[in-house]
């Protein structure tokens, strides 16, 4: 997520009157339901107890006041903005859903047929792949889609890996172009196991 837009965004929606029209009042509460989505989550607390104030507040209540409400959702975005918050909360639900990948391939792994096997280490090239990619934007500013050696070598050049942890995430690669191309013959299983700890190690650290 690029924090310029939001911030952007976030910095004009703050600076709607509410009282000015009940127009601009549905323009704050439309525009802080937007950005407590995009960076919180659709289904996230923020966004259902705003939802919950705007149906508390609509009888009776001027939609100024609704609008004001959404303001106080969207100052709190602003401190957690500032405080680093943001980025850290898309860490960890960065790191949870590449969890629950690993954990589907070890899942498979262990049923321990040779097309179970096989489905375990498309898995285990995806999130090997996927979880490089996202240290590599997060951590090394890392844009595009460059080949994945080149992304490890951004890492090392930044040091987010050290020498013998790059070495280790290089060799890799071969295992990923296998599994990605089916050559099942070069896949063994201990390969599998091994790449899913290395992943599980990088979110530890990275993503928790």
């Amino acid at each position: 997520m690029d924090e310029g837009p939001i911030r952007r965004r976030l910095a004009e929606v703050l600076s709607i009157s509410e009282y000015s029209s009940d127009e601009a009042a549905y323009q704050v509460v439309q525009g802080a339901l937007s950005l407590l989505g995009a960076v919180y989550g659709p289904d996230s607390l923020q966004v259902k107890e705003l939802v919950d104030v705007a149906k508390r507040r609509s009888a009776g209540y001027p939609p100024g006041s609704i609008g004001e409400a959404a303001k106080g959702a969207l100052r709190n975005l602003q401190g957690d903005l500032e405080a680093g918050l943001v980025g850290s909360l898309r860490a960890r639900l960065t790191g949870a859903v590449i969890s629950d990948f690993v954990e589907l391939a070890r899942l498979q792994l262990a049923e321990g047929t040779e097309q179970a096997k096989n489905v375990a280490a498309v898995l285990a090239a995806a999130v090997y792949e996927d979880t490089i990619r996202r240290m590599g934007a997060e951590l090394a500013g890392v844009t595009g889609r460059p080949k994945l050696a080149d992304v490890l070598g951004e890492l090392k050049s930044c040091g987010v890996l050290q020498d013998a942890q790059f070495g280790i995430a290089q060799a890799y690669l071969q295992f990923r172009n296998d599994a990605l191309h089916a050559d099942w013959g070069k896949v063994e299983r201990e390969s599998v196991a091994s790449i899913l700890g290395f992943v599980e190690n990088l979110l530890l650290k990275h993503f928790s």
